[in-house]
């Protein structure tokens, strides 16, 4: 079999499709797209979902939860968050009920490395990256996570706020992510720190990042601050004078992150 055949196999069995096979099925009844979510086929699930979501259907709303919280099949996985991307406000409530949920790699440790973008989402991601599909409607109800709780789930949740502040400009989360930023929780310090980075020209997320520069902290919540600090995309002196004074830091990843902050800034 020829590389490029095996290639397309492999992606029909993580249930890709194509938009042709869509039109079997355009008439279907909800229940009946409802029940093709479990479904042994994953290609049938990536249908169900697709026309479920292209419906704005909310009858789909809780199975393509409970579907998405399951999936193995990377396309199916993906259109079953596109769906509910596209239910609106309706479908926050239980899709923060999957924050945490989701996957079994749950990140317990500091990176090692300085920020590299990943090709796919990760499963543990998933709800998420979806709630950020949403958009402002779920800001009030991730902030009353993060204000609950101080563990994955509102991990996720700031996640979630970085997201949506980058994709759609609302700032409404920034005081309460500043406050955050007292937490002794490392792990929730540095997802504090990275969410930040979608809070463009955000002049009070400023200070509290450069104190952050000066204290003793983990090198990952140092680089990950520089890194923010040039995000946020704020050319200011004494932002500009703490990224040079990093730059010459022995740590590789901080000196990384402090170029390429200063790069950033050079280039507004």
């Amino acid at each position: 079999m020829a590389t490029e055949d095996k290639m397309k196999q492999a992606q029909r069995k993580r249930g890709q499709i194509s938009s042709e096979e869509l039109g079997a099925y355009v008439e279907f009844e909800a229940e009946h797209l409802i029940e093709m979510l479990n479904n042994d086929n994953p290609q049938e699930r990536t249908i169900a979902a697709t026309i479920l979501g292209n419906r704005r259907d909310e009858k789909g709303i809780l199975p393509l939860c409970d579907s998405l919280k399951k999936e193995k099949a990377l396309y199916s996985r993906i259109t079953m968050s596109e769906a509910l991307g596209k239910m609106g406000k309706t479908a926050v409530p239980p899709l923060i009920k999957l924050l945490g949920q989701i996957g079994n790699n749950q990140e317990k440790e500091l990176p090692e490395k300085y920020f590299k973008k990943k090709s796919f989402p990760l499963a543990r991601d998933m709800a998420a990256r979806t709630i950020v599909k949403i958009g402002k409607p779920a800001t009030p109800y991730l902030i009353e996570v993060m204000e609950k709780q101080d563990d994955y789930i509102s991990q996720q949740a700031v996640d979630a706020l970085g997201g949506i502040a980058a994709k759609t400009c609302d700032k409404s989360a920034l005081p309460v992510l500043i406050n955050g930023l007292d937490s002794n929780n490392e792990i929730t310090l540095w997802k504090i720190i990275r969410s930040l980075s979608g809070f463009k020209h955000s002049f009070e997320a400023l200070p509290p990042l450069l104190n952050i520069l000066e204290k003793d902290y983990d090198a990952a919540i140092i680089w990950e601050s520089a890194r923010t600090l040039g995000q946020i995309s704020i050319n200011r002196q004494d932002v500009v004078d703490a990224l040079c004074k990093l730059e010459k830091n022995d740590h590789p990843e901080i000196k990384k992150a402090a170029k390429n902050a200063l790069i950033n800034l050079e280039n507004l």
